[in-house]
């Protein structure tokens, strides 16, 4: 089902999706590739497009989560944006927390881009296009973050934006 304001011959980019047109199918199956590939244990952010964006992506995770790995919990992963004000917060503080294990993902969309100290993070995950490589570098720094135990982390690109890392400036 694809949904937005679609312009007969007109070409999309992915800027486009899920801000202009909004794929649910193409979203489903980005979401169910990255439940497949990650450690469902391990602390994941995902960056999205929109505050919606973030919302429909949290709750495919909730839906698509590995029941014996995570129970039932509903906090296994929780949206983070600006529009979220204190219960956000909340979940924000109890994800940097290395002794809690939920939440265990977080969707965002720009809140999350910069300054978020979460140490233990092990999947970056990007479903929106990054606008520069300082965003780019911003966004992989959640990642960098050094824990005991820790000795890399994984970067899940939907979106090419890897492209950033050539950039010339």
């Amino acid at each position: 089902m694809v949904q937005g304001d679609i312009e007969a011959g007109r070409g999309y980019e992915e800027k486009d999706f899920n801000r202009i047109i909004e794929i649910k199918e193409r979203e489903a199956y980005r979401v169910r590739l990255m439940m497949e590939m990650i450690d469902q244990r391990e602390k994941t952010l995902v960056f999205c497009a929109t505050q919606a964006h973030a919302l429909a992506v949290r709750d495919l995770i909730n839906q698509l989560k590995t029941l014996d790995a995570h129970g039932r919990d509903p906090l296994y992963c929780v949206r983070v944006t600006a529009n979220d004000g204190e219960l956000g917060d909340q979940h924000l503080r109890d994800f940097q927390d290395n002794e809690k294990t939920i939440p265990t993902v977080l969707t965002t969309s720009q809140k999350l881009s910069t300054g978020v100290d979460a140490r233990n993070v092990r999947n970056i995950v990007l479903m929106r296009p990054v606008a520069s490589m300082i965003e780019f570098k911003q966004i992989i720094g959640r990642g960098t973050r050094l824990y005991d135990g820790k000795d890399h982390f994984t970067i899940y690109d939907f979106v090419k934006a890897h492209h950033h890392v050539s950039d010339p400036e």
